[in-house]
Parts: structure tokens; sequence; C-alpha cells
């Protein structure tokens, strides 16, 4: 399978899992070589932005979904859990584990718990940032108070709902989150770099 092969499963994933359904993408597919770009902008530009937040360097674990799941089907994680990978890497962390979580469904819909969050955190406590493929961690407030109060950071790239992040990253438990661009930018002109690209259909957030 070529690059370009990889590029273009990884994103209609991203488009299935929730990541990218926007209106646009409702309305009007992209041509093949727009959705390249987007992946690539997504990948480059998230990575740049994890990068920023542990000050260019240091050792990260990604998580994602554990069987049964479709990400357990990939060996080595699916085509967008490795390229970002390789993104991470090439910003200077280093990405000491793929880890598989796995997954809770409840009222239809699959959940990272409390429980599974606390032991990733047991399981890594050393590293400086978690980055989730599993969306963020359903937390209650009791949960939130009882979280050790020096962890590694927590970003979540891949099924952020805003009204589950945003909360999140208001109390300090999320770091960064990947969110649907809500007001994308009204300059004129097609995108053409990659954060351009980013920021037409996409928000990195952050909770400061």
């Amino acid at each position: 399978m070529n690059q370009r092969a990889i590029a273009i499963g990884a994103v209609l994933a991203l488009i299935l899992s929730g990541v990218m359904i926007f209106r646009f993408f409702r309305a009007t597919p992209l041509p093949d070589s727009a959705t390249q770009n987007l992946f690539q902008a997504y990948t480059q530009v998230t990575a740049q932005e994890i990068s920023h937040l542990m000050g260019g360097h240091g050792d990260v674990v990604v998580l994602m979904w554990g069987p049964p799941s479709d990400d357990a089907s990939h060996p080595g994680g699916p085509p967008e859990v490795q390229t970002m990978c390789q993104a991470l890497q090439k910003d200077g962390l280093r990405v000491v584990a793929k880890s598989s979580v796995p997954p809770v469904r409840v009222k239809g819909g699959t959940v990272w718990t409390a429980e599974n969050y606390r032991s990733v955190l047991e399981q890594y406590p050393q590293v400086g940032a978690i980055v989730s493929f599993i969306g963020s961690p359903q937390l209650s407030a009791e949960n939130i108070r009882t979280l050790p109060a020096t962890r590694p950071k927590l970003v979540v790239v891949r099924f952020a709902e805003p009204e589950t992040a945003q909360p999140l990253l208001e109390q300090g438990v999320l770091d960064g989150a990947v969110l649907p661009q809500d007001q994308p930018p009204t300059s004129g002109g097609p995108p053409k770099t990659a954060r351009e690209w980013f920021n037409k259909y996409y928000l990195f957030s952050t909770h400061k």
C-alpha cells in the first residue's frame, strides 16, 4: 500500500470516527488531493501543538482502543495512529508506548472510564504526556478531586466532543484537545499551508 492510500485511508477512518464529521463533509465530499492535504495538516499541526505543550521534548504514550474495536485490527495501530507517532517523533518527542485500552460500552456508546484512566496513570506515571485517540475520560467531580496532583499531560486528538472536553479543559484535566472549528477563518482564498488547512476545520484548544 503506497503512502497516498495510507493517508486517504487514515483520514477516512477519522471521518467515520467522528473527528471530522462537520456539515462540510456531509454536504460536499473532498476530492482526494484535499483529503490528503487535510489529513497531513491535522497530523502535522497537532504534533507541533503537543510538542509545544511539552517544551519540544519528552516521552509520550499514545492510547488507542483495544479489542473488540477497529483499532485492534491494525498491527501497530491504525494508520492515523502510526502517522501521528511519526510526526510526534519528528517534532522532538519520544513515543515510548502505544497502549490499548479496552472499550466499555455504555448506553450504546464507547467510553473511556475513570477506572481505565487511573490504570493508565498508574502504568505510565513518569511520561510527559498521554495522547488519546479514544476521547476524554468520563470523570465525575469526585474522580477529578482524587486525581494525582502530578500526572502526565493529557491531550485528546480523536473523539474529542466539545461538550465533554471543554469542561475538562477548564478544570485542567485536559491540557489540549483537537475540536471541530465552529468559526473558521474568513480570509479569502483556499487554504495553502498546513496551518491554514488545520485552522479551516479544527481548533487546538488548551486549558490556558
